[in-house]
């Protein structure tokens, strides 16, 4: 007898059950893809566009208030580490050395009234801003909030690339539930003391050397200290002031696992309290509450190991990572900026007008890392549409200051000039993010807070990008920067956004 006709072959059976295998993996891939990169804040978008006044005489009197919260991990629980971010993945906390805050202040002129947090964290996804903004009550009348981080690389994952290994995020959700609720409370502290006040802003010309190292050509720095000063209006009492450095918080190093503020804390309690070593006082302090804001990192500006520091109350050289470093960096800006406010005497001004520019930007997604990581869900930030990442810049104009509020950690060339059209690069074009960002903005001190209600990672000229051989300046391999990027066209778009922002405000 004849076999059944109706029966195929082996090798089509199989094929047809690989094919089938093949499009079900293909089908839980997308799922999975689309599930983990939802948008999680669904239809949200800032357009703000408030003129600057002219002349202060327009604008009310000048109210400040300043807030802060703890923001120390709970290390009791040996069950549930506290992954610490930055340099690799499996570090975990041991030991709090000195403690993490959300420090920040309230400016209120009578017409407008804008909020600056900035948190100790290696970064802070718009997502995350986006649930601290919804959570200010509208009773407290805040226009614009702005919430920036140190990019401290001693303090727990809030992004989700550090965790336990590569394919586990390091954020705890109650951690991050924290940060959220201490950056409401700082802003609601801040408004229930505002008083009348005074401001003067100075600029520091500080060199790198000693400070800083760029770890990639070319070697441009963001080194000078900007500071805000507000002062009772009454009394000249110091109430707290804003100081914008540009500067890796990493000076402890990769082998460190202690949680400490590094030197942005040391800066901060400097201020107030004075520079003291054991029982002897340097320089006594303002008292006051004090605001770090980081600025042009990229590139990278850090106190690398190679950085000889020198502390100059100690007489100590300090090469080797370490805590005691750490307050030679801290200290030698602090310095600094106690001499100056001490020899300016500076009244400030007591009438400010502000100005806002702000708007939500879709940024397209082209870095396949970050594609997988979100895949696996350590990218915990949602999508706003296919491939693209919602993000924001935004420009404040507070009298002749202004402030560029930038997502990420820029290239000190894009602010201050400096690009080049480098050899070697993927792309054979000239700079197109020019002219430099300090060129466009408005005011005599001009503030650039770096990842500044986002992180997206390094925003870096297109000009300079290389992932390809040959590489940058002859180098035998890629620089580091594009892997933590979003992608080539990142920096154009930003800056065209920012370029309009600040003609507005002129």
């Amino acid at each position: 007898m004849s076999r059944a006709s109706g029966k195929r072959p082996l090798w089509q059976r199989l094929l047809q059950g690989g094919l089938i295998f093949v499009v079900l993996v293909a089908i839980a891939v997308f799922a999975r893809f689309a599930w983990v990169t939802q948008d999680r804040q669904p239809g949200y978008s800032v357009e703000l566009h408030h003129p600057h006044a002219a002349a202060s005489s327009e604008a009310g009197s000048l109210k400040v208030g300043f807030g802060r919260r703890d923001l120390n991990p709970d290390l009791k629980n040996p069950a549930e580490p506290v992954w610490m971010a930055g340099f690799s993945q499996g570090r975990s906390a041991t030991n709090i050395h000195d403690n993490l805050e959300a420090v920040g202040v309230v400016i209120d002129n009578g017409t407008r009234r804008i909020a600056l947090v900035s948190i100790d964290a290696i970064g802070f996804f718009h997502d995350d801003v986006v649930a601290v903004r919804k959570r200010i009550a509208s009773a407290l009348k805040v226009d614009y909030t702005i919430v920036c981080s140190t990019h401290n690389h001693s303090t727990p994952d809030l992004l989700g690339l550090w965790g336990p290994d590569a394919l586990h995020s390091g954020v705890n959700p109650r951690y991050r539930e924290q940060v959220i609720a201490a950056c409401v409370g700082v802003v609601e502290d801040a408004v229930r003391s505002l008083q009348p006040a005074r401001m003067a802003a100075h600029e520091l010309t500080v060199s790198p050397a000693g400070l800083v190292a760029d770890t990639r050509k070319p070697e441009v720095y963001d080194p000078d200290v900007r500071v805000l000063h507000f002062l009772e209006a009454s009394s000249g009492r110091t109430l707290g002031t804003v100081v914008g450095w540009a500067n890796h918080p990493e000076t402890p190093w990769s082998n460190n696992r202690d949680i400490t503020a590094d030197f942005p804390g040391i800066i901060r309690e400097s201020l107030e309290k004075g520079i003291r070593y054991g029982n002897t006082l340097h320089k006594p302090g303002l008292g006051g509450v004090h605001v770090y804001v980081n600025g042009a990192v990229g590139g990278l500006m850090t106190t690398h190991p190679s950085v000889t520091v020198n502390d100059p109350f100690l007489k100590t050289d300090f090469k080797e990572p370490s805590h005691d470093k750490t307050r030679a960096v801290g200290n030698q800006i602090a310095s600094r900026i106690l001499d100056r406010i001490a020899s300016a005497k500076d009244p400030g001004v007591g009438a400010l007008p502000i100005g806002i520019e702000a708007r939500t930007l879709d940024l397209p997604l082209r870095n396949p890392g970050f594609m997988l990581a979100s895949m696996l869900g350590l990218l915990e930030r949602g999508h706003s549409r296919w491939l693209h990442f919602r993000t924001e810049v935004g420009v404040l104009r507070l009298g002749d200051v202004s402030l560029a509020c930038i997502p990420g950690e820029v290239y000190p060339e894009i602010v201050n000039g400096g690009i080049v059209r480098a050899p070697g690069g993927d792309y054979d074009i000239e700079p197109l993010e020019v002219p430099p960002l300090r060129e466009l903005m408005p005011g005599r001190i001009k503030f650039v807070l770096g990842l500044a209600n986002d992180e997206i990672g390094y925003i870096l000229p297109k000009s300079e990008w290389d992932t390809e051989p040959p590489h940058l300046f002859g180098a035998q391999g890629a620089p580091y920067g594009e892997v933590n990027s979003v992608g080539p066209d990142t920096a154009w778009i930003l800056h065209q956004a920012l370029r309009r922002q600040c003609e507005a405000l002129k």
